[in-house]
């Protein structure tokens, strides 16, 4: 008995020393990430459940859990669900997000700006370049379906120009190759990632040099994340600070002719 009541607090003290390592071990940062978000924002795996396995959210968000020093992990999840996922906290941030993309943006918390979304036009090689919307009446303008285009909404209401959809921006590409549209409205995100994937199509078009629209892109900050947007922000500034995003931001970025 006497060795039992001598042991028992080497015990306990063993199992409250192990409690207060595992205690000290910072929350994982959850980030959500729409499934609907194409290359090279957003890469998924195969199969009825598909993993987030690489992209531009990927990368970001492996850097900002380091810079917190704690591990991402992700949800992919459908986009009429990240409204609700972030609202009820199921995950603590959704960072390729901007508040007028969001239904209660005022429920969310939001980060500094981490990169833009940047909307370009991409034409066959042999258009003049556009450098007004109004240029872009009399074409036949492809577009992603669902998606807004408030700047270009005018010339379709008008029957300036005609709204050709599509659902994804491989599909965009092939529309505008085959004679099916003579322009294409996109973010440079995607339509870059389409040229990587594409190199021998990708030299029959360009980039113009207008900007159609530009928008910060930040992270949705949900009422109960376990992370603040001032640690939030933090790590962005320290990031933006060693140069480590626009380093990331550089590898998606279209590199042919503008």
């Amino acid at each position: 008995m006497r060795l039992i009541h001598k042991a028992l607090p080497v015990l306990l003290g063993g199992l409250w020393a192990c409690s207060q390592v595992h205690a000290a071990e910072p929350p994982a940062l959850t980030i959500g990430v729409a499934e609907s978000d194409g290359p090279a924002i957003v890469k998924l795996s195969g199969g009825d459940e598909p993993g987030l396995v690489g992209g531009l959210s990927k990368e970001i968000g492996d850097s900002l859990a380091r810079a917190l020093g704690t591990q991402a992990r992700y949800q992919v999840l459908s986009r009429k669900r990240i409204d609700s996922s972030i609202e009820q906290s199921r995950v603590d941030v959704v960072c390729n997000a901007n508040p007028a993309w969001y239904r209660s943006p005022d429920k969310l918390g939001w980060t500094n700006e981490i990169y833009p979304q940047i909307e370009r036009i991409v034409s066959k090689t042999d258009m003049p370049n556009i450098q007004r919307v109004d240029q872009l009446a009399g074409h036949r303008v492809g577009t992603i379906l669902g998606y807004s285009y408030a700047s270009v909404e005018p010339l379709w209401h008008s029957r300036q120009a005609t709204k050709v959809s599509d659902t994804r921006a491989d599909l965009q590409m092939k529309s505008l190759l085959v004679g099916v549209t003579d322009v294409v409205i996109n973010s440079e995100l995607e339509l870059a990632s389409w040229a990587q994937s594409h190199p021998k199509e990708a030299r029959q078009v360009k980039m113009h040099p207008m900007t159609l629209t530009m928008l910060p892109t930040m992270c949705a900050v949900a009422p109960k994340s376990a992370w603040s947007v001032a640690q939030l922000n933090q790590a962005i500034a320290d990031l933006k600070r060693t140069g480590e995003i626009k380093t990331i931001f550089r590898r998606y970025q279209w590199q042919g002719n503008r």
